[in-house]
Order: C-alpha cells, then sequence, then structure tokens
C-alpha cells in the first residue's frame, strides 16, 4: 500500500485558485481576457482578409482587415505594459512603495528602449 505526502498529490484547479491572491487573480484574468481579445481581433481582420485574397496581394492600397489584424497584434505587444500598470496600481493602492518603484522603473527603462527603438529607426 502506498502512501503519497500531501506535497506530492496533484493539486487541482480549485486547490491553485482558492490559493491565488487577488493581484495573481487580477493578473490572469488580463493576460486571458487581453490574449482572448487580441486573438479574435487578428482572426476578424483575416475573415476581413479572405473575399478579396487574390486582389489584396496585387494592390499597393491597405486592405480593408490590416488595420484589425495590427491592432490585434498591438494588443499582444501591450499586454505586458498593462500587466506592469495593473502592478503598479495594485502597489500603490497597498502602499507598497519598493514595488511600486520597481515597477515604475521597469516602466521608465520599456519607455526608453520604445523611445530609442523610434530614434534609430
Amino acid at each position: 500500500m502506498s502512501q503519497r505526502s500531501p506535497g506530492s498529490a496533484a493539486t487541482s484547479p480549485a486547490t491553485v485558485a482558492s490559493t491565488m491572491t487577488p493581484l495573481e487573480r487580477w493578473l490572469a484574468a488580463l493576460l486571458k481576457g487581453g490574449t482572448w481579445i487580441a486573438s479574435l481581433m487578428i482572426t476578424a481582420g483575416l475573415i476581413l482578409l479572405l473575399p478579396d485574397l487574390h486582389t489584396v496581394l496585387h494592390q499597393s492600397a491597405l486592405p480593408p482587415g490590416m488595420p484589425v489584424v495590427t491592432a490585434g497584434i498591438a494588443l499582444f505587444i501591450l499586454l505586458p505594459v498593462l500587466r506592469l500598470i495593473l502592478m503598479l496600481c495594485v502597489f500603490l493602492q497597498q502602499r507598497d512603495y519598493r514595488y511600486s518603484a520597481i515597477t515604475v522603473l521597469v516602466l521608465l527603462i520599456l519607455a526608453a528602449g520604445c523611445a530609442l527603438g523610434a530614434h534609430w529607426a
């Protein structure tokens, strides 16, 4: 007869969800929802491209579905930044100024990277 220790048993999703902090739940919801929205936007843009696919390949004008696809891709790129902004809001609400400062520093590094990238492009 084999006995399992509590740490070796597989944890159920309900157990994992109950041990998550509010910040973890909000981050999970943001990333999950953002991923679904971005994926649906890209899918919708590609569907808009389908009827005119043969003419789209030979046109120099912007196809009708491309702005929707571009917006979906931009949302995918912005999700980590939105995550940082959410974390900053939670840290400030909790008056955790050390983590707030770290989050602001990361956001400033991202902004500097974007500014340098735009300058060099």
